[in-house]
């Protein structure tokens, strides 16, 4: 057939191809744009119920807040009566994330087991309603006694613990501690063994770890560690979290020690933790009308490494942190 030239040189049927490819170049991207967006509305729609998860525990924004938030589809597996797996699922490579719920009976000295102190300085502590301790890879709170049957273990102090799963996986440290103070009732009412606390939780973060002062240690005065140094000649860095009159928390360590802090410390008001104590031998007073505990976590040091160190042992740091704790409170 023959063709119309035109006179800019083209021809008479070239200008409807040129449509056809706009048209289809159209299609095309409109193609690509339904697809990003269902992919999108898939990784962002939760497909269970959108109001709890885990046995009624917590909610899927609660949970993918904890695991630091961003895009991805919220899914729970519940393993067990006492267990749940929440699992935020993305299309980017390397970006699943999850989060380990469980209730757990711990011993009775929980979580001031001697050696492993779950509650220290380098925490953010929750005291009143809810008595725990979390930061951005987890953390735990204490449940009503009553709550024992409705955990796994054989503890008798029920305990909610979180857990960022996966190695070197941070979730957000906030969103850690709401999700723990929500779950904590919730777990409560759904098991039908505790009533919610009538007092609020408060919350105090974890100061950054700075030189100590060596005739002010922990911000205490009167709590002298005068010559205290690492084996090498470090200094004592220290780590406090909360106040005198509310419950303080320490850890003491030597700048750069791998072994993480030589001593921790506290001052325990809050009863449901005073009663963590029962039993043990420990420093205690009445400090404005309420039972005050002062304890310590040492390292064990020989001779030769306390000859170094200048750390006193045990018997004596016990009496000069508790001497000088009870004059800054006053008690009585």
């Amino acid at each position: 057939m023959e063709k119309t030239h035109h006179p800019e040189g083209g021809t008479a049927g070239a200008a409807p191809r040129r449509r056809s490819r706009r048209k289809a170049g159209v299609a095309v991207a409109a193609a690509v744009v339904v697809v990003l967006g269902g992919t999108f509305t898939y990784f962002n729609t939760n497909v269970l119920d959108s109001d709890r998860i885990c046995h009624g525990w917590t909610t899927p924004d609660e949970a993918a807040a904890a695991l630091g938030g961003g895009i991805g589809r919220v899914s729970a597996s519940e393993d067990s009566d006492a267990t749940c797996t929440v699992r935020v699922s993305s299309w980017l490579p390397g970006q699943d994330k999850r989060l380990s719920l469980r209730a757990v009976g711990e011993e009775t000295e929980f979580p001031f087991s001697r050696g492993d102190w779950q509650i220290s300085g380098d925490r953010h502590v929750l005291s009143g309603g809810t008595q725990g301790a979390f930061d951005a890879y987890g953390g735990w709170t204490l449940l009503p006694t009553a709550c024992r049957n409705a955990a796994d273990g054989s503890g008798t102090q029920p305990v909610l613990r979180a857990a960022v799963t996966g190695r070197d996986t941070a979730g957000d440290a906030d969103a850690m501690g709401r999700l723990l103070t929500s779950a904590t009732p919730a777990l409560s009412a759904a098991s039908y063994c505790g009533e919610p606390a009538d007092a609020d939780t408060t919350t105090d973060a974890p100061s950054a770890a700075e030189p100590s002062d060596l005739d002010r240690v922990c911000g205490i005065s009167g709590f002298r560690l005068p010559r205290a140094q690492g084996p090498k000649g470090q200094q004592v860095t220290a780590e406090v979290t909360g106040s005198l009159p509310k419950g303080l928390y320490c850890d003491l360590t030597f700048e750069g020690d791998k072994e993480g802090p030589f001593a921790r410390l506290a001052v325990v008001s809050d009863p449901a933790l005073v009663a963590s104590f029962k039993g043990r031998d420990v420093t205690r007073a009445e400090c404005d009308g309420r039972e005050t505990v002062f304890a310590q976590d040492l390292r064990y040091f020989d001779d030769s490494e306390r000859a170094v160190t200048h750390v006193p042992a045990a018997p004596e740091f016990s009496e000069v942190f508790g001497d000088a704790a009870r004059a800054a409170l006053q008690c009585g």
